[in-house]
């Protein structure tokens, strides 16, 4: 069975793309501290920048990184020369990535006095406790959410890590409007609306200020028993993400997703769908398109 028939699924989270003023120092780091292998290495190429309607990034080097689980399932750096101030979880779009780790504790001594930093140490959650999550903030103000996973929730499954630092599986989106968000990846993609939950969310109300005590509306996405997205309602006082002209913006800059077909999606594509090579795409078809919060979704067809 090959890994297209095999591994790639509907909804599946392919890649999370990042941005970094120094793709290869972020690249070292990601290697020396997750142990993450670099998959692939070149630039990219002007079609694919033009994909992500962002044509200022041709030519940009670029690092696709995986785990040593070999799970093809990767973070994307792409150098991205620059980018305008940004702090991470104050504004709308792609604001985590949630990856998958076998020692949480471990992982977290091992930050110590390194280039990542924790902005929730491992702790156990109010709704749950079959994961041990911990929040971090990269070098390049990339927001990592890393989860010890002990099980599976009543409705969705999660994935225990196979290596140290294994593989995205959650994506966290910041939106002003949560029930348009969820609207959008269920109409537009025939996704699942998964659960929702109000909780006390240490990292939004540290960012913003907020009362320690202040509650926030969560729901998830995803497709049968497999979870992609954590969807949430962010404060009023959250702006857009500024961007340079013709360039991805900073932090989280896409999430790529497979989907069985890209034929008959009631989307508008920033170009037609064209094959890519590479390690990601394996000559299949990808397409790109905005989300209800702007977020930039990158679909590749499955066959």
């Amino acid at each position: 069975m090959t890994e297209k028939q095999g591994f790639d699924r509907e909804g599946l989270i392919k890649a999370a793309t990042v941005s970094a003023a120094d793709a290869a120092a972020l690249a070292g780091t990601y290697q020396q501290y997750f142990g993450l292998n670099v998959a692939e290495q070149g630039t990219v190429s002007p079609d694919l920048a033009a994909s992500w309607g962002a044509p200022g990034m041709a030519g940009q080097p670029t690092y696709l990184m995986t785990s040593s689980s070999k799970t093809p399932i990767f973070v994307r750096i792409v150098e991205n020369p620059g980018m305008p101030a940004y702090t991470p979880l104050r504004t709308y779009g792609w604001n985590a990535m949630e990856i998958c780790v076998e020692d949480v504790h471990a992982l977290h001594a091992k930050l110590q006095g390194s280039p990542f930093n924790i902005i929730g140490p491992p702790v156990e959650l109010e709704i749950s406790n079959i994961f041990i999550p911990m929040q971090a903030i990269g070098p390049e103000n990339e927001v990592l959410f890393l989860n010890e996973v002990h099980g599976n929730m009543l409705n969705e499954d999660l994935p225990k890590a196979a290596a140290p630092v294994d593989h995205i599986f959650i994506m966290v989106l910041a939106t002003p409007d949560r029930e348009k968000a969820i609207e959008f990846y269920t109409s537009k993609f025939g996704w699942r609306e998964g659960d929702s939950y109000n909780l006390t969310y240490t990292v939004i109300n540290n960012a913003f200020g907020l009362d320690a005590n202040h509650k926030t509306d969560i729901t998830t996405t995803g497709v049968g028993r497999l979870v992609n997205n954590e969807i949430d309602q962010y404060p009023a006082e959250t702006t857009e993400r500024d961007q340079a002209t013709g360039m991805l913006p900073p932090g989280i800059a896409a999430v790529t997703y497979m989907v069985k077909s890209l034929d008959g999606l009631d989307v508008d594509f920033l170009t037609e769908p064209a094959e890519r090579p590479g390690a990601m795409y394996q000559g299949r078809r990808s397409a790109c398109c905005l989300g209800a919060a702007g977020e930039l979704i990158e679909l590749v067809e499955i066959d």
